[in-house]
């Protein structure tokens, strides 16, 4: 099942929501999860995802330099080498036998993709979901022909947003379609605005499995900042009512229960 995180601008907190939402699915539920980005984004994935769980990249020349992460599996594809025992050594324990991620290579990334990469990242994908539950993919705010391709191959679509109308009117104003499934995100997000979720799902007509939200809190983006999005979930994913992260942790476990939902995974 893959699933798209997706949004129209950069900074709203797509990156950082998609770990969290897939810590939760691995730590609270036992889905396997693994975690890539779409080839034209930067790499942050691997700056929240750090836990201290390393293996040594898998790296083999090419005429021109060494490869690792996504860059060395495409490379692998192209080649026809690309097999179950390639793919588990690139990929990088979060949480072992649970969670794993990706990581970027170190190109500078094109602007233009041939359907020749675009082959290649559907099998890649193809591979990775026979070994996961869930694959998550990071689209950042790409608008580019990779990331548009992914996005219309993900079963579920994450759309992100920040809690600004300017924003939220310019998407809704015209809508993307997309293949899967959709859930709208607010991230940041702060229940006194006046563009409460109430006030969302009444002004853009969603419905309430429609628009899910993960608060503004300084612990969990602390947390982002130093690489520990996954401990900070498993520190607090048995939350009660006396913990001080319980709205953030409610809010954060309905997100991840919509996101199942709409992926078919969910009562």
């Amino acid at each position: 099942m893959k699933v798209a995180f997706w949004s129209e601008e950069d900074g709203c907190g797509t990156t950082s929501s998609m770990a969290a939402v897939a810590s939760v699915c691995s730590d609270a539920w036992k889905l396997k999860t693994v975690l890539l980005q779409s080839r034209s984004q930067s790499g942050d994935l691997k700056k929240k995802l750090e836990s201290g769980l390393k293996n040594s990249f898998v790296r083999e020349e090419s005429s021109y330099y060494a490869l690792d992460g996504l860059d060395y599996l495409l490379w692998q594809e192209k080649n026809q080498k690309l097999n179950e025992q390639i793919l588990q050594e690139s990929m990088v324990p979060v949480v072992a036998d649970w969670m794993y991620y990706v990581p970027q290579g170190e190109r500078r990334k094109p602007q233009v993709y041939s359907n020749e990469l675009k082959e290649s990242m559907h099998n890649i994908l193809a591979q990775v979901e026979m070994l996961s539950d869930l694959t998550f993919i990071d689209c950042g705010s790409g608008e580019d022909g990779l990331s548009s391709y992914l996005l219309q191959e993900a079963d579920v679509v994450a759309v992100n947003f920040s809690q600004e109308r300017r924003s939220l009117d310019r998407y809704f104003g015209q809508r993307h379609m997309f293949h899967g499934r959709v859930l709208y995100i607010i991230n940041h997000y702060q229940q006194e605005s006046i563009y409460n979720k109430k006030n969302l799902n009444r002004i853009y007509r969603l419905q309430d499995s429609e628009l899910a939200v993960i608060p503004e809190n300084p612990f969990f983006r602390n947390a982002s900042d130093r690489g520990q999005i996954e401990r900070y979930i498993r520190r607090h994913i048995h939350f009660n009512l006396l913990d001080h992260q319980f709205y953030f942790m409610k809010e954060l476990m309905q997100t991840s229960l919509l996101l199942l939902k709409a992926a078919g995974l969910g009562g």
